[in-house]
């Protein structure tokens, strides 16, 4: 298999240390110097981002809330991390969930997968068969 040989591209970015930080409040500067402080949602492999319950500031000092927002990763200036934050250990936790998520994804080694009405069945990479439930 290709993928596992090269490895999911944001693990080779730094991108992989922001989407770490779901669930997180962070502090994010923006090019155009406003700055976003909201607890992140999403961040996609090109570093685009949604944060919730967000305060905007702009230079004057001007505030707004907002309860949601998108900020394109090319805008990003910095992200600010809480200091009590461990990138390697919250890194390789993102590493192991996703490569658990895969291999469910993909079904194991055999893995039994259960349909709508309780039965079971071998889950195959066939098409053919995929149909036929």
């Amino acid at each position: 298999m290709m993928g596992n040989r090269r490895g999911r591209q944001t693990e080779r970015t730094l991108v992989c240390v922001v989407q770490a930080l779901v669930g997180l409040e962070l502090l994010v500067e923006l090019r155009n110097e406003l700055c976003i402080r909201g607890i992140l949602d999403d961040c996609d492999a090109d570093m685009n981002i949604t944060l919730k319950d967000t305060v905007v500031e702009n230079v004057e000092g001007i505030k707004s809330s907002l309860p949601m927002i998108f900020v394109r990763g090319s805008v990003i200036r910095f992200i600010h991390m809480p200091d009590t934050f461990n990138v390697s250990q919250a890194v390789e936790a993102r590493r192991l969930m996703l490569d658990r998520a895969e291999t469910a994804y993909i079904g194991g080694k055999g893995a039994l997968t259960s349909t709508t009405s309780g039965e079971s069945f071998k889950a195959s990479s066939s098409t053919e068969e995929a149909s036929e439930f």
